[in-house]
């Protein structure tokens, strides 16, 4: 006998489960064990039991299913055979073989598919399968949609226009099998929804309630209105309005359209007093800058309020994305709270592990070489740090100290590593234990996902992984529960769907494969069911439907959020949906509105946080804003005050901050006794023209890397290699001039030809073509033989080569003191009676003052200073530093200089000039003095070693040593060390 019984309305200002359990034990007379309850989720059976719990005494509860629980009991009670569900990866397969099969009859498919492998079709079967499940679940017969090529891409649109086809060929295929999904099972429960199983049946005996339920798909509505004519009651909580037979809240008017689509009455499920109908909370808004910014004012307010965990009210921070929780947990007060949500596994650590190895075998070359960034980012994660290992004498090692090693001969190395050889060198170095562990993890961790083609094997790693993990992993999992939970999620039902589908023996490209494990993981969530119920409750925006909190903290209440904007579908659209009869935005609109007022109905305070413009990082998103249901929220506040709420004024609150400039000064570091010692331990040893032109160029550097020894961080270079490029080059030219060492030589005697064979050897020996870069070694080659070929024609009409990369040491008196340098001529040439000096440079030439030689007025002032006793009076070292700096700017470098006085010094001859070789261009030489008189070049030699004598006397006796910020700052491997 068909019973209609009216609605049954629960105030939302009231909490709902309270309620229902008042109801429960008036329609089970007492006898809550007869009766079961049909709910959206499992998370309000927890608050059931604690209600329960707090009534004292030993009786049956109820039965308490979800929906998709409630499906399951029905399709099993239909169905006389046991069926399979099929996993995500069989219905794609499936849809393989259908759409094949009718691209035999259809061009369209046939132009796009007939030729598509496996590989090339798994993000359509995907995408084509989600479709097909909603469409089961919404009970929307698929038929064929054509002319949509203007909407959507040229495969999608032969998708759809096969659509109502490829939906009966898969069914038909389901059938064959034996194998269901669960769009299937909604969709045959509903064609047989008068049979109701027994277990599901409303008797007299045994009420039936359905609650929670907000907006419905066509199947829900079949089922449940199936059960309602049986004598089930369908419990609201909702706008008591409702029960009155009123307009209610928008929010509510999916409700009221239930229920006049069922043609069916409403009546109060209890009388609620009047000033509960009157209850409105106490709204809050704060308007951040950022993410941390709403965090931090979330943290204040907490601290205001006590501890909620201590307090009777229950609190609840409620988070609109799962991608909040950890920063949330961080800036919480309190940590002992209650996390109940579902956390993606692919935000975990362990996933980023995971996506680091794919992303490892992703950029792995033909010669099994691996790019070294992703060797290390893989080597840096912290799992792998903590794995340890036992040598049976009661001593641990960890891993940590292995992976440091093979990290320092990896940085050493070139861009790409051979593992097996560097790992075979690391093992050498370690204790035989860690050694063992070692090429353990690495072959766990590397070689089995590398050697992985098909999804059997990648779960078969992925467990390997795991197990790996957990045995060499110690106690460390007790302290990480959210981790451990990751494993069990990856080993339970991840690894299972990889395992366990029909194409597990299909070999797939490397891509795809790894793709085919991304979306898999991507679809697990790790679980938090806390307990216990009471105090601070840290919730998803989904999980508080049923639920009830006295303080609510709602984080990051934007509208891309709240209510969300859905994801952009390449096969069908949002445009499109409404076409075929499927819920459009709308629908997710109408139930975060409901889920939302609900909760905000029954609250005693609600606090709402969100950032707004900020740009977002997506093409064509918009700034974020506050959510549309926070902008009616601010409304209605506004027209109850009847005045504007003011930024900054409660309860319209916003972030602030204080900017101040701050004055750029450049970084100093005082001298003392330590940096004293070790620059006089330098000057004992053989000086070098380039040390002197670092302490020219910035004097702060000087310090860092020759007195206090810090070495630049060991980066290994993926661009261009200067240094490389340079040494290849002098090499060659070594080459070319070798043949006429101690011999004369004219403009012509060296062809091209014999320029280019030589630089051909020397780029072989020092493999550039493996070093650099393809377009630079490309770039290279064809550039340095023009460069040879412009300088040779450059070179004088005759000259005498003396010497070729000779080494040159030689004691220099320079006020007051004797010094030891060394150096290495590139080449020194007779010329016209006189040494020539010539120093090769492939990079650019900071070019000196040409007056500088002939400036005696300059000399004489560094005379006079350098006649000064060190540290005589605090004018004297101004005088110093002055003459100093203006050295500084009118020669950026000593190197043609000491080698002048090195020369002078050795007895090897009179120099005449010096000049630097600028190879980059044109292969000119840059000369030091460019032709001075006999008795200004006389003078000249002098001052070279005057301007070495200043540069020694500044950097004996400078108070601090100062950085000189300018453009060679961009390439200086200190940098950093200024801005901290």
């Amino acid at each position: 006998m068909t019973r209609r019984a009216p609605f049954l309305i629960f105030p939302w200002q009231r909490p709902f489960l309270p309620d229902l359990k008042a109801v429960l034990e008036e329609q089970s007379h007492g006898r809550p064990g007869s009766a079961l309850l049909i709910v959206p989720h499992n998370r309000p059976w927890r608050y059931l039991l604690q209600l329960y719990a707090q009534d004292g005494g030993r009786r049956l509860l109820p039965k308490v299913i979800t929906l998709s629980g409630m499906i399951g009991i029905w399709r099993a009670h239909m169905s006389t055979v046991p069926l399979h569900t099929a996993n995500m990866l069989d219905r794609a397969a499936l849809l393989h073989e259908c759409v094949l099969a009718l691209a035999r009859e259809d061009a369209a498919l046939s132009a796009r598919f007939a030729r598509m492998d496996m590989a090339l079709f798994l993000p359509w079967g995907l995408r084509l399968a989600a479709l097909l499940e909603e469409m089961l679940g919404q009970r929307v017969e698929a038929a064929d949609l054509l002319h949509v090529e203007s909407e959507v891409a040229a495969p999608a649109a032969a998708l759809l226009g096969a659509l109502g086809r490829i939906s009966r060929a898969y069914l038909a295929a389901l059938a064959q099998r034996n194998w269901t999904t669960p769009g299937l099972d909604y969709y045959e429960v509903c064609r047989e929804a008068a049979a109701i199983p027994p277990l599901l049946l409303p008797g007299p005996d045994r009420p039936v309630l359905v609650a929670g339920f907000s907006v419905l798909t066509r199947a829900e509505d079949i089922l449940l209105r199936s059960l309602w004519e049986s004598g089930a009651r369908i419990c609201l909580h909702s706008d008591f309005n409702l029960a009155l037979g009123k307009a209610g809240h928008w929010a509510c008017a999916e409700h009221a359209a239930w229920m006049r689509r069922w043609k069916a009455g409403a009546v109060p499920a209890l009388e609620p007093r009047p000033e509960e109908l009157e209850h409105r909370p106490r709204l809050f808004f704060f308007a951040g800058y950022d993410c941390h910014s709403q965090l931090e004012a979330l943290r204040e307010t907490l601290r205001e309020s006590g501890n909620p965990a201590s307090s009777s009210p229950s609190t609840a921070v409620v988070l609109t994305d799962s991608a909040l929780l950890m920063p949330v947990l961080h800036h919480l007060p309190d940590k002992d709270v209650n996390v109940s949500m579902g956390y993606p596994l692919e935000r975990s650590p362990l996933n980023r592990l995971l996506d680091a190895l794919l992303h490892l075998q992703a950029g792995r070359r033909e010669d099994d070489r691996y790019y070294w960034r992703d060797l290390l980012q893989c080597l840096r994660h912290p799992y792998l740090n903590m794995l340890r290992v036992d040598n049976g004498d009661g001593e641990q090692f960890f891993l940590r100290e292995a992976l440091h090693r093979l990290e320092s001969l990896i940085r050493s190395g070139s861009r790409f590593v051979d593992l097996e050889a560097l790992s075979a060198e690391c093992r050498s170095a370690l204790p035989p234990a860690l050694a063992s562990l070692l090429a353990e993890t690495l072959e766990v961790m590397v070689n089995a996902t590398a050697a992985a083609s098909t999804t059997a094997e990648m779960a078969e790693s992925l467990r390997g992984i795991c197990d790996l993990l957990l045995a060499r992993g110690g106690d460390m999992w007790r302290h990480f529960p959210l981790d451990a939970e990751a494993i069990y999620r990856l080993v339970q039902h991840a690894a299972p769907i990889l395992r366990e589908t029909c194409l597990a023996r299909t070999p797939f490209p490397k891509a795809v494969l790894h793709n085919l494990t991304r979306q898999v993981l991507a679809q697990e969530r790790v679980p938090f069911e806390a307990e216990p119920l009471t105090g601070l409750q840290v919730i998803g925006m989904l999980e508080t439907r049923l639920l009830h909190f006295e303080r609510v903290f709602i984080v990051d209440a934007t509208d891309d959020k709240l209510p969300g904007n859905p994801a952009q579908d390449p096969l069908l659209p949002d445009s499109l949906r409404q076409v075929l009869g499927l819920p459009d935005a709308r629908r997710r609109e109408r139930t975060a509105a409901y889920t939302l007022y609900r909760l905000c109905a029954g609250a005693r305070e609600l606090h709402f946080f969100w950032q707004e413009g900020i740009s977002r990082s997506t093409l064509f998103d918009g700034k974020k804003s506050r959510s549309r249901f926070v902008e009616q929220l601010l409304w209605e506040e506004e027209q109850r005050r009847g005045a504007l709420l003011v930024p900054g004024r409660d309860p319209l609150r916003a972030a602030h901050c204080t900017v101040r400039a701050t004055q750029s000064v450049p970084k100093k570091l005082r001298r003392n006794a330590g940096l004293d010692t070790a620059l006089e331990k330098l000057l004992r040893a053989p000086l070098s023209a380039t040390r002197l032109d670092v302490y020219l160029q910035c004097p702060l550097r000087f310090a860092w890397q020759h007195l206090c020894g810090l070495a630049p961080v060991q980066e290994i270079n993926e661009g261009d290699d200067p240094v490389a490029v340079g040494i290849c080059i002098h090499q060659t030219l070594r080459a070319l001039f070798e043949p006429y060492l101690h011999k004369e030589v004219r403009r012509g005697d060296i062809s091209p030809q014999t320029g280019r064979a030589c630089f051909y050897e020397a780029l072989e020996a020092a493999d550039l073509r493996r070093v650099l870069p393809p377009d630079s070694c490309l770039m290279l080659e064809a550039a340095v033989p023009l460069r040879l070929e412009r300088f040779l024609d450059r070179q004088p009409e005759c000259a005498t080569i003396l010497a070729l990369e000779q080494k040159v040491l030689a004691n220099l008196h320079l006020a007051g003191r004797n010094y030891t340098f060394t150096g290495t001529l590139d080449r020194l040439d007779r010329r016209d009676g006189l040494l020539y000096v010539l120093d090769y440079k492939t990079g650019r030439i900071a070019r000196h003052d040409g007056s500088l030689w002939t400036d005696r007025g300059f000399f004489q002032r560094v005379q006079a200073v350098l006649a000064l006793e060190p540290g005589q009076s605090a004018a004297c070292a101004e005088q110093l530093d002055s003459v100093f700096t203006e050295l500084r700017e009118r020669l950026p470098s000593l190197q043609l200089p000491c080698y002048i006085s090195m020369i002078r010094a050795k007895g090897l001859g009179s120099p005449g000039d010096a000049a630097l070789v600028e190879l980059r261009d044109d292969g000119a030489e840059v000369p030091l003095f460019g032709g001075l008189a006999e008795d200004e070049l006389a003078a000249a030699l002098e001052y070279c070693d005057l301007a070495l004598a200043l540069t020694l006397r500044h950097l004996e006796t400078a108070p601090e040593f100062a950085s000189q910020p300018k453009r060679h700052c961009a390439w200086c491997p200190y940098a950093t060390l200024c801005k901290a």
